[in-house]
């Protein structure tokens, strides 16, 4: 997957979990954040597929049990 879509679909995965519930899903995006170092919900389709980012990003994903 590029990074837009691994991004997308973490942020689909946490607005799900986090349905009805915008302040821990505020709180889930700022951990993602923090432990990738850029903001998910930030990247669009013209960002380039940085190998960095993307390792960071299934990383985060893992340890917040997001299947990628």
């Amino acid at each position: 997957m590029k990074l837009y879509e691994l991004c997308r679909a973490v942020t689909e995965e946490l607005e799900r979990r986090h349905e009805g519930d915008a302040f821990g899903l505020v709180m889930a995006k700022g951990a993602m954040a923090r432990e990738t170092g850029f903001l998910v919900a930030l990247v669009s389709p013209r960002d380039p597929d940085d190998a960095e980012k993307i390792h960071k990003l299934r990383q985060a994903a893992a340890n917040a049990d997001i299947i990628l």
